[in-house]
């Protein structure tokens, strides 16, 4: 007999906002020095991956955002954000832009008033100017609400399909073959 009482188990909740971003055919890899990799602040979320080459080197071919780690804070995205922070114990909102604080009430913060970074968390992130502000130069990133993103950036690149040696994320000539399939397919609706 079925346990009724028994709870249906709960999916895994991410940190961060409802976004992912997702890094499309676009991405050259800024040809192995990705700029949106040093604005990600979360560690070994934005990665370099490389190709084989058939001559059995390595090149850097795009950069793959790791799903389980993407906080959606866009900070990859643009870079004329403000960050959102709320202090730790009390609650108070502050928004950085520019290297400078503000308070809720977006007036600037004193330095000799403001909490030390460990008092603050992340929360967020805004920008009046989106569009006109991109990191990417080949506009290659797109931010996407997560269940979609996730099923998108399988047309780009499969975590399980990359693999790792000595610390550098590789694809094989075949995976790189059968994702550029998949793109063909995605873009022309499989013709």
């Amino acid at each position: 007999m079925p346990d009724l009482t028994a709870q249906p188990e709960e999916k895994k909740k991410r940190k961060g906002t409802a976004l992912l971003a997702v890094m499309d055919e676009n991405c050259s890899s800024c040809a192995g020095s990705p700029l949106c990799e040093l604005h990600c602040p979360v560690e070994n979320c934005i990665n370099l991956l490389y190709e084989e080459t058939p001559a059995g080197g390595l090149k850097p071919y795009r950069v793959w955002v790791d799903n389980d780690k993407c906080i959606g804070c866009q900070m990859c995205f643009s870079d004329d954000l403000t960050k959102i922070h709320r202090h730790k114990e009390t609650g108070e909102i502050f928004r950085e832009y520019a290297g400078r604080y503000y308070d809720g009430s977006k007036k600037p913060v004193e330095e000799n008033k403001l909490p030390k970074k460990f008092q603050l968390e992340l929360i967020g992130t805004e920008s009046d100017d989106r569009l006109d502000k991109k990191i990417c130069p080949w506009d290659a990133i797109k931010m996407y609400e997560f269940d979609e993103g996730a099923e998108l950036s399988k047309n780009f690149y499969e975590r399980e399909k990359i693999d790792e040696v000595n610390g550098v994320y590789v694809m094989d000539a075949d995976e790189k073959r059968r994702l550029e399939k998949k793109q063909i397919e995605l873009y022309m609706g499989g013709d």
